[in-house]
């Protein structure tokens, strides 16, 4: 479970951006389906578009989940490195 560790977080940012950009998606789509009207009391008001708030939504939601996941993913690639320094420095040096 914990070998290869480096690998698996990278992995993880991976399938968490993924997500993210799919949640987005899904949102902004809920969101320009919602309409552009308001009920009330008999009478309909137009509340302004709302299909330019879900292109932000989904453009916005998307950039910010793959702009995220770098941390993640620039973590996991740390481990991995020194994983295999100390790999290599281990096989150099036997204790």
């Amino acid at each position: 479970m914990w070998s290869n560790i480096g690998h698996k977080i990278k992995t993880l940012a991976k399938v968490i951006c993924w997500i993210g950009i799919v949640l987005s998606v899904i949102a902004g789509i809920a969101v320009i389906a919602g309409g552009n009207t308001v009920r009330s009391y008999g009478y309909t008001y137009n509340t302004g578009s709302t299909t330019l708030t879900g292109i932000l939504v989904i453009v916005l939601g998307a950039l910010g989940s793959w702009l995220g996941s770098f941390m993640m993913y620039g973590f996991g690639e740390l481990v991995e490195r020194v994983t295999n320094i100390d790999d290599k420095l281990s096989a150099r040096n036997p204790e």
